[in-house]
């Protein structure tokens, strides 16, 4: 299989990756507990022989699991629960860099290990909530003799590693392993980069390619038969990698890509209607869970009010939209929630219409006059003109002609709108300190977890919080925490639906549309696994035409 990344990996770290085509990679060489089955979105036991079972009492929950008994490390030996709870230590470790982890797994207050069975544990966690069925088990699990070849942290319990998380930084011991895990080897050597995963890593030449081989005699080929989920069938992996779009459209042309995905409109579609290419490519547009949004910072004093922010949602003609800037593979949606999650979708809710009238009469409601020099009102006993900014990521396009939109539409009902194109960093350093007007961005979600505490929750509107946008009132939050700890689908359903009702009237984010991938496949390949979940494709089920 020849597949495109648009990026060099950069690191394949467990621990530190820093992005998407690093994670592609690394979910093929380690593994975790479970995992998603991209055809159907069903959770999965990858190395755990089945699905945690569940205790609850009081304020803990309790998941117990068994590993399957055919897992195997690279040297033969059994994956076993010492190397579960090694893996949750290193999440938790200090002097690493594993802050993301030690957030996102918090939960998890210790494992227990069977006496006498090396292959069954339980985690301790705490509370209870849906998303902790799949996220139990949503870590990579690292083989301890590899990772800790002299036994550091062997002796101290994951317990006692959260509870001494700032003395234990200070110790030689910590300090010790700490440089040893540091080292360059666990991020791109091919001899130390393995899991229990089916491929081994053959080779990486910065910028150019990565190739995966599949590893013979792996064990998972012993109960593929009865487990599908752990099928592999590629020979050999070749990533290759190739940043700028118009080169890797030649390269498809040529043969010399078996997979092209996120492809530039114009191409997707010439290739779509060309017979040369019919007769050569597969083409598809799975939907997606990356969503196209423009944030508002509902703190500023003049974007307090939520008729201001109302009348700024109106300016958008999100069809036009959709049809000019993606060509029609867009899917539009009046809030979090894609359409496609029916049960949880408020299809009762009407999307936002464009309309400038409207959005002239809004801003009469929240206390804006109009006069020849533009909007004004008094804030704070002093007088201000509604002049906006709107901050995106430099070199995308998208933002570009959405921001040249928003400032055009603007204009049009007297409000001007200055553009400022920023690199990742000081975009997400203007959001922190809340020096922001307005921002486009994408969400990238999942229909597994709708804890959206981090995002909405006025906990989180202080600086360095996720909640950039300001949303939230007492009655929101809430909502959200309801909607977190939630079990009954059609309660969650009903809990939903009134959260889009509430941020469509907030309008703190004004919802465009969720994007669909674009998807070419070699027609040497005759089953291909395509998906609306990350990465869009499952080449381990790959095969080939004889």
């Amino acid at each position: 299989m020849r597949v495109r990344f648009s990026q060099d990996p950069e690191s394949l770290h467990p621990l530190s990756y820093g992005n998407a085509p690093a994670l592609q990679v690394l979910n093929l060489i380690y593994q975790s507990l479970l995992t998603i089955d991209l055809r159907d979105k069903s959770i999965q036991p990858l190395l755990a022989g089945g699905l945690p079972t569940v205790r609850r009492d009081d304020s803990l929950s309790y998941f117990t699991f068994k590993l399957r008994p055919q897992a195997k490390w690279d040297n033969g030996t059994a994956v076993t629960a010492s190397d579960v709870a090694f893996s949750l230590k290193l999440l938790h470790s200090p002097l690493l860099d594993n802050e993301r982890w030690r957030a996102q797994f918090n939960f998890i207050k210790d494992i227990i290990i069977q006496p006498g069975d090396s292959a069954s544990f339980t985690l301790v966690c705490r509370g209870y909530t849906p998303e902790m069925r799949l996220m139990t088990g949503d870590f990579f699990v690292l083989p301890a003799h590899r990772f800790d070849p002299k036994g550091l942290l062997s002796n101290i319990p994951f317990h006692t590693i959260r509870q001494k998380f700032d003395s234990l930084a200070s110790t030689s011991t910590f300090k010790t392993y700490a440089a040893f895990l540091n080292q360059p080897q666990f991020a791109r050597d091919t001899a130390w980069v393995r899991g229990s995963g089916p491929y081994k890593l053959k080779s990486w030449r910065n910028g150019q390619t990565v190739v995966l081989d599949k590893k013979q005699g792996w064990w998972g080929d012993q109960v593929a038969k009865e487990a599908e989920i752990l099928r592999a069938t590629p020979g050999k992996i070749v990533f290759q990698i190739i940043p700028d779009n118009a080169a890797a459209i030649m390269a498809l042309k040529a043969g010399q890509l078996d997979l092209l995905d996120d492809m530039p409109l114009v191409a997707f579609q010439e290739m779509k209607k060309n017979e040369k290419y019919q007769n050569k490519f597969t083409f598809s547009s799975p939907s997606s869970f990356d969503l196209v949004f423009l944030g508002m910072n509902g703190d500023k004093p003049y974007l307090q009010d939520k008729h201001t922010r109302q009348a700024i949602s109106h300016i958008f003609n999100v069809p036009q939209i959709i049809n000019s800037l993606q060509g029609g593979y867009a899917t539009p949606s009046v809030g979090l929630v894609h359409p496609e999650e029916k049960q949880y979708y408020n299809k009762g809710l009407s999307p936002v219409t464009y309309d400038l009238k409207k959005a002239s009469q809004l801003l009469g409601q929240a206390g804006w006059v109009k006069t020849s020099e533009g909007w004004h009102k008094t804030i704070a006993n002093q007088r201000q003109k509604l002049e906006l900014e709107v901050i995106h990521r430099a070199g995308n396009s998208d933002f570009e002609h959405l921001a040249i939109l928003l400032k055009q539409n603007a204009q049009a009902i007297g409000v001007p709108v200055t553009i400022q194109a920023l690199e990742s960093s000081q975009i997400r350093e203007r959001l922190d300190t809340k020096q922001f007007d307005l921002f486009f961005r994408t969400l990238s979600g999942n229909p597994f977890s709708y804890n959206l505490i981090p995002l909405l929750h006025t906990s989180n509107k202080v600086e360095g919080g996720s909640n950039v946008t300001g949303f939230g009132t007492p009655e929101t939050d809430q909502l959200l925490e309801n909607i977190a700890s939630e079990e009954g689908t059609e309660q969650k359903a009903v809990l939903l639906k009134k959260l889009q009702q509430e941020m469509q009237e907030q309008s703190n984010w004004v919802f465009l549309y969720f994007l669909q991938n674009k998807i070419a496949v070699s027609k040497r390949i005759d089953a291909a696994v395509v998906s609306s979940l990350k990465p869009g494709y499952d080449l381990t089920k790959f095969t080939f035409k004889k």
